[in-house]
């Protein structure tokens, strides 16, 4: 149980997405950033919500930095006071629908919990949400989606 409650701790991420204008008129394609701070606001392991509510953690700040690295802090309470545990790591984008993960995950004591490497699918990105969906993770069959906002 509890590396399932640090599984939240392991999937924070990712960059950009394209949108086609169905119209006949040439319209730009947006693209989106995922460098900066999301706050995750949903973690579902196969459609249990492992987030917030009664869970171990409340609340998540994730941050993907310019140069492919990023860090996630978790919290056992709302106002992000309350170390749960945090990640650190690295990100790739092979493409504008998946992204890479190869992290450590760390308890608030700063021991070593886990060690991942894992893709997600980018199912939704805009410039105030993003979506990943993982497969087989953390188990094979498992499906895990987290919502995040800026």
């Amino acid at each position: 149980m509890k590396k399932l409650n640090y599984f939240l701790l392991l999937i924070p991420f990712l960059f950009f997405s394209c949108s086609k204008d169905s119209g006949t008129t040439s319209t730009p394609t947006p693209s989106y950033s995922i460098q900066g701070l999301w706050k995750t606001t949903s973690a579902v392991l196969n459609g249990v919500e492992k987030f917030g509510g009664t869970n171990t953690v409340k609340s998540e700040l994730n941050y993907f930095n310019a140069d492919g690295s990023f860090s996630t802090q978790s919290y056992s309470d709302t106002n992000f006071s309350t170390l749960a545990g945090y990640s650190t790591g690295t990100y790739t984008l092979p493409s504008s629908t998946t992204v890479n993960i190869n992290a450590n995950a760390y308890s608030p004591s700063n021991t070593l919990l886990a060690n991942y490497n894992v893709t997600s699918q980018i199912t939704l990105i805009s410039s105030t949400e993003l979506q990943l969906k993982t497969l087989n993770y953390p188990a094979a069959n498992d499906v895990y989606i987290k919502k995040f906002i800026r």
